[in-house]
C-alpha cells in the first residue's frame, strides 16, 4: 500500500488477558523525558488530533529502549522478567559504560498504531542501548526506531492526514534538546494498555549505579 493511502489502526482499549495470563506488570527500559517544552508540544499535538486519539492515554513522555516482559514480585508462570534478568541488565549497562548524552526531538511520523515525535541527535546511542538490552526482537520483523509516542489512535484514519495536522500546528518543527543523565526501568499494569508508568529503578549514567525507587518490586537489588 502506498504510504499516502495507509490507515491507522484503532487501539483495542481492553484487557489483553490472553497475553498477560494474570501476570500484573510488564517491565520496560526507557528514557523518561522531563521537559516543559516537550510537554507543551505533546499537548499541542493531542489538541490538533483531538478525538482521533484515545483520550485516556496516561503514559508519561518517554523514549522506549527495551521491552523486558511480564513480571511480578512473586513467582508467576507467565513472568518473563525478574531479579535475575534485572541483574543481567545491570551487568550489561556496567559493561557498556554509556556516559550521559543528549537527544534532539524533531519531526513527526506515524506508525499504524501511534503518531510520534522523531529523534535526530542521540538516535545512535539509543539504538546501541536497545541492542544491548534487547538482543532479540519481541515480535517477528521488529525494527527499532527511537521515537516519542504522542498517543494511541482511537479510530481508523489516513496516516497522512494525522501527520499533516501535526505539521499544520508546528509540532516537530522546532528542535527540542534533552540531556539524558539516567535510564529508567519502569513497569505498567498489564491489563491497562494506556495506563501510567510506574518507576521501578534508575540507572545513573554518570555514577554507573542502579537505585531502586519507592515501591520497587525488587527494592533490595542494587548494582
Amino acid at each position: 500500500m502506498n504510504a499516502s493511502q495507509a490507515l491507522s489502526q484503532a487501539c483495542e482499549d481492553r484487557d489483553f488477558a490472553e497475553w498477560h495470563q494474570g501476570c500484573p506488570w510488564c517491565a520496560v527500559w526507557v528514557v523518561l523525558i522531563a521537559s516543559e517544552a516537550v510537554d507543551a508540544t505533546i499537548q499541542a499535538a493531542r489538541h490538533a488530533l483531538g478525538d482521533a486519539l484515545l483520550a485516556r492515554y496516561a503514559r508519561q513522555p518517554h523514549l522506549t529502549l527495551a521491552y523486558r516482559g511480564l513480571c511480578d514480585v512473586a513467582h508467576h508462570g507467565a513472568a518473563e522478567f525478574g531479579p535475575e534478568q534485572l541483574q543481567a541488565d545491570l551487568a550489561t549497562l556496567q559493561e557498556l559504560a554509556q556516559a550521559p548524552f543528549a537527544v534532539q526531538l524533531q519531526g513527526v511520523g506515524s506508525f499504524t498504531t501511534v503518531p510520534y515525535l522523531g529523534v535526530t541527535q542521540g538516535s545512535d546511542v539509543l539504538a546501541q542501548l536497545h541492542a544491548a538490552l534487547q538482543p532479540w526482537p519481541p515480535v517477528p520483523g521488529w525494527h527499532y526506531l527511537p521515537h516519542l509516542t504522542l498517543g494511541h489512535y482511537a479510530r481508523e484514519l489516513p496516516l497522512m492526514w494525522a501527520v499533516e495536522q501535526l505539521h499544520a500546528v508546528g509540532v516537530g518543527q522546532p528542535c527540542l534538546s534533552v540531556e539524558v543523565e539516567q535510564l529508567a526501568l519502569v513497569r505498567y499494569a498489564s491489563h491497562d494498555i494506556a495506563g501510567p508508568l510506574q518507576l521501578e529503578g534508575l540507572w545513573d549514567l554518570q555514577l554507573q549505579q542502579y537505585q531502586p525507587q519507592h515501591g520497587a518490586l525488587w527494592a533490595g537489588l542494587r548494582s
